[in-house]
This record gives structure tokens, C-alpha cells and sequence, in this order.
């Protein structure tokens, strides 16, 4: 996407496009109250939430895997219980 300058890596800076998207259209959904899968959640809890699935989403991106595998398998060698 963003080697064809798509209109996705254009609207999100180049930065994970399609996991951003991915981002928005989750939150688009759940402002429905008919789809607010979170509706009972505190304001705290609606935070760490969306934090988790932002990061979750986010983390999909392949762009980044090798670096993530890295980042793992150095945490594993630190402490490998």
C-alpha cells in the first residue's frame, strides 16, 4: 500500500496502514450502541481495552515481525523460565 501511495498509507502516514485502518474500523463499529461490545466497561477499563486491542492490531503488521521475533527471543534468552 504504501509503495502504490494507496489512499490507506496516505490517510495514516505511511505507519501500518492497513492495521490502523483496521484500528478505526473496530472503534467506528463499537460507537454504534447496537455493536458497543463494550458498553459496560468503566472509562479505566474502556482505556486499557482499546489500548490492548490497538497493540494487539497494531502487532499484525509483518513489517515489524522480524523485530518482534527478535525482541522475544531476546527476552526468552534473559529469562528462560
Amino acid at each position: 500500500l504504501i509503495e502504490t501511495a494507496h489512499e490507506l498509507a496516505l490517510r495514516y502516514n505511511d505507519k501500518s496502514p492497513l492495521e490502523n485502518m483496521h484500528c478505526a474500523r473496530l472503534f467506528e463499529y463499537v460507537s454504534n450502541p447496537k455493536c458497543n461490545i463494550f458498553v459496560s466497561l468503566s472509562k479505566s477499563q474502556y482505556q486499557e481495552v482499546r489500548k490492548i486491542c490497538i497493540d494487539a492490531i497494531l502487532h499484525t503488521d509483518n513489517a515489524h515481525h522480524f523485530a518482534m521475533i527478535k525482541e522475544v527471543q531476546m527476552m526468552y534468552e534473559v529469562n528462560p523460565e
